[in-house]
């Protein structure tokens, strides 16, 4: 005997192989109760199973597939397949018979004498009418599906996320096979393949399939499953990865193989939002909270929402709001003066596209300014007012908020509500010890984070230097100094009989002080300030009077013809204007001369000297110094005789007389020199007498000379020079003389 091996055969010996099952719908579908009470239920086996069922057309083989509706009398009650109406006692429709049992009872089956199995006509759902049939509206109706070859019998979206604040989602598909052992399945999503496996032989178990047990009934049911992650953009499996917007359609396919008779298909559909909340808007912030909104979407497009906020690249929190009208959240818990970005994505099954939006919170310490609240003239006693605007998300009257003062710690004790968002908190500062800065630090503390910001009041780095004073009037000065630091003004203090006043300058280096009391002592100092005040320049005192006489009168670089004149400022304070310098000759025939000295405002020297120019050689001056001011000159002064240095004498004598002494001498005498032309003292006289034979050369330290044997009636020539330590001056015109002549 030959036997032809056809696909139908190997369908009959794989069936053969498999015990006698039912499919249902689901595992948790099979009724306890059965027969119910009351209404119209399926049976098979002596079990009962719920509307919607799934059968094998080889499990109905040989057992039926039974319809009941207890407490009922048949009334023409029908099956009706997906071919028509199922025979009932008789006949068949797609190889499927009805039969009529006891009480409101109709069957189905494929007799066990037919070779052939379910046509493809009547593969599909039948739907069984009781107790009349299913023209009647009133009847009773319940559906099954009888298929042949593989069957899906579920297709689901398993492990979707309750808590929609994880991200990236995960899930699974999961697709059950039934029926027939040799088949391709696959799952996918548009056109991205995300799982698929041909040849399937559920008897070698060649794939992946996990085997699933339905209550009450051992099946050789398989469940194919994928891991599905969800990123908001892109659908991903394992190397598979899909973009898509909106609902995500997922598609199982199955077909039995080898000869593809049946190419079953399920979809699922799993519900996202296709568009990110509009208009995301931020409508309120504090330092530690944001209030955003959006506008909502329609209930059929969100079930809720999904907050997230994050700072630089941590997620701070993500909060689920429930029910697609919630449009608004409030924020907590976050950090002043800190960037968030902020998420919003409406949800169904899955979360949706995101809007976003970011935030800076409000500063914790919004500003720290100082104010000057007295004069800066009253120096270490001025005082500053500490303003640090802080949130009203502290608490100003605990330790929330507290200052540092260089480093001391200072408590906060004053403060004011500006408004429902700002404090003001204050602190009063001096400056003590002067010229040192002062550096203040505000800090507030939320949730155990200190935020802080700081304020410098800076003194100046040194005082000011080289301070001169000088008198304009009897009631006025001028005072003046350099600064080497940086500084924004000064302040000049000055004190007399225990009375101590300020003024503010803001010029560069100098002041007037008027309306001071003649005849008075003043001390003065001058600061200078930036913020807060320097330290002190050097302490100045000042009489308004006339100054005291000089000091330390000396000359030097003495000369023939000058004389420079040293000497050092009064003993006093009192600001010297200029000298006057009287010089007297000793020459009677010469007047004394005076020279005034002006001094600079800006001299910063004590030793002054000047030259005196155009002197007498040889001459002796007395010379006195007197310093004087605008109230007038010292009453004393200081005096010193100095001469010049000689040089031979310039002029002659004159005046050469000759007087007979007796019969052979006679005297000769002149005058002295003018005491100008001396150039020194003189120390004597060279005197020549000649005539056409003689010519005699005499010396004298007195102002005459006694001549003998001069020849009687001769006339001679006689011309006389005067003599001082460096040399001999000039002789005289001659004279002409005859010896006895008028004598």
């Amino acid at each position: 005997m030959k036997f032809h091996i056809t696909p139908t055969f190997i369908y009959l010996i794989s069936m053969l192989k498999l015990q006698v099952v039912v499919f249902l719908l689901s595992v948790s579908e099979v009724i306890s109760q059965c027969p119910p009470s009351s209404g119209i239920y399926l049976r098979y086996n002596g079990n009962c199973y719920p509307n919607g069922s799934y059968f094998w057309d080889y499990s109905i083989r040989p057992t039926p597939l039974e319809c009941g509706l207890p407490g009922a009398t048949l009334n023409g009650g029908q099956w009706i397949g997906p071919n028509g109406a199922v025979p009932c006692d008789g006949g068949n429709n797609a190889n499927v018979q009805c039969t009529t049992g006891p009480g409101t009872n109709l069957s189905v089956h494929i007799p066990t004498t037919n070779t052939d199995y379910l046509g493809a006509p009547g593969d599909g759902w039948y739907k069984c009418c009781l107790p009349t049939n299913c023209s009647d509206p009133n009847t009773n109706i319940i559906f099954a599906n009888i298929f042949r070859f593989a069957q899906i019998e579920s297709f689901t979206a398993a492990d979707l996320p309750s808590d929609m604040t994880v991200y990236p989602q995960e899930y699974k598909l999961d697709c059950t096979k039934i029926g027939y052992t040799l088949y391709d399945i696959s799952m996918s999503i548009g056109s991205t393949t995300l799982a698929s496996y041909t040849n399937c032989d559920d008897q070698s178990n060649n794939c992946p399939g996990i085997t699933v047990t339905l209550d009450l009934v051992s099946t050789d049911t398989r469940r194919y499953t994928v891991d599905i992650t969800w990123d908001g953009m892109t659908v991903s499996s394992g190397s598979s990865i899909q973009s898509t917007i909106g609902d995500q359609t997922y598609q199982c396919r199955v077909v039995d193989n080898p000869d593809g008779y049946e190419n079953r298909i399920r979809n699922v559909i799993i519900k996202v939002p296709d568009t990110a909340p509009s208009s995301l808007t931020e409508i309120n912030k504090t330092a530690t909270t944001i209030t955003v909104s959006w506008i909502e979407l329609d209930s059929s497009d969100a079930d809720g929402y999904v907050v997230n906020v994050t700072s630089d690249t941590d997620t701070v929190q993500t909060l689920q709001v429930e029910g697609s009208s919630n449009n608004a959240i409030t924020l907590n818990g976050l950090r002043g003066e800190t960037t968030y970005f902020i998420t919003v994505r409406a949800y169904q099954q899955l979360l949706g596209p995101a809007g976003i939006i970011s935030v800076l919170t409000l500063s914790v310490i919004n500003s720290i300014n100082w104010t000057l609240v007295s004069s800066i003239t009253q120096l270490n006693n001025t005082q500053y007012r500490i303003d640090c605007l802080t949130t009203t998300d502290i608490n100003p009257n605990s330790t929330d908020v507290y200052w540092l003062v260089n480093g001391v710690m200072k408590s906060n004790s004053m403060y004011t509500s500006i408004d429902v968002l700002t404090y003001n908190n204050t602190l009063l500062v001096y400056p003590d010890p002067l010229g040192v800065s002062v550096n203040v630090t505000c800090i507030a503390m939320i949730r155990g984070v200190n935020y802080s910001q700081s304020v410098i009041l800076n003194a100046p780095s040194g005082p000011p230097n080289n301070m001169r004073v000088f008198i304009l009037a009897a009631d006025s000065i001028k005072v003046n100094w350099t600064n080497s630091s940086v500084t924004n003004g000064y302040v000049i203090e000055y004190t007399t009989g225990g009375v101590t006043r300020n003024v503010v300058s803001t010029s560069e280096d100098e002041i007037v002080l008027t309306d001071l009391s003649p005849m008075s002592t003043y001390t003065i100092s001058v600061y200078s300030y930036l913020s807060l005040p320097s330290v002190n320049s050097i302490v100045t005192v000042l009489t308004l009077d006339v100054p005291g006489p000089v000091t330390s009168l000396s000359v030097s670089n003495v000369s023939t013809t000058g004389i420079t004149v040293n000497w050092t400022l009064p003993s006093s304070d009192n600001y010297v204007t200029y000298y006057t310098i009287s010089y007297t000759p000793s020459c009677p025939q010469l007047s004394s001369a005076n020279e005034t000295v002006f001094v600079a405002p800006y001299q910063s020297t004590t030793t002054y000297s000047y030259t005196l120019i155009g002197l007498y050689s040889g001459m002796n001056y007395t010379i006195t110094v007197k310093a004087g001011n605008v109230l007038g000159r010292s009453e004393l002064s200081l005096s010193t005789s100095v001469q010049t240095e000689a040089m031979i004498p310039s002029g002659w004598p004159s005046s050469i007389q000759i007087l007979r002494v007796n019969s052979t001498a006679n005297r000769f005498t002149w005058n002295e020199v003018n005491c100008s032309q001396r150039n020194g003292l003189i120390t004597g006289y060279t005197v020549i007498i000649s005539n056409s034979s003689i010519t005699y050369s005499l010396t004298s330290t007195e102002r005459y000379i006694i001549l003998n044997h001069l020849v009687f009636g001769t006339e001679y020539n006689i011309s006389i020079a005067a003599v001082n330590s460096v040399g001999r001056g000039p002789f005289s015109d001659p004279t002409v003389v005859e010896i006895g002549i008028g004598m």
